[in-house]
């Protein structure tokens, strides 16, 4: 079961990958001329790299 939900396992790094996301939306609200699509794909890849650090468990032996 916690393989299954990494959301309980690993909380800190889905929240840092929620912040970026929410500040990205709240950047994007107060300015309307920042492009959304290239903010979109920094989020993507960033939440990728920050995902794969993260989200990766202790090997066990």
């Amino acid at each position: 079961m916690k393989d299954f939900l990494l959301f309980i396992k690993y909380p800190y790094t889905a929240g840092v990958i929620g912040i970026i996301w929410l500040g990205s939306a709240g950047l994007l609200a107060i300015d309307s001329h920042l492009p959304l699509v290239r903010v979109v794909i920094i989020n993507m890849f960033m939440s990728v790299i920050i995902a794969g650090f993260g989200f990766r468990g202790k090997s066990e032996l």
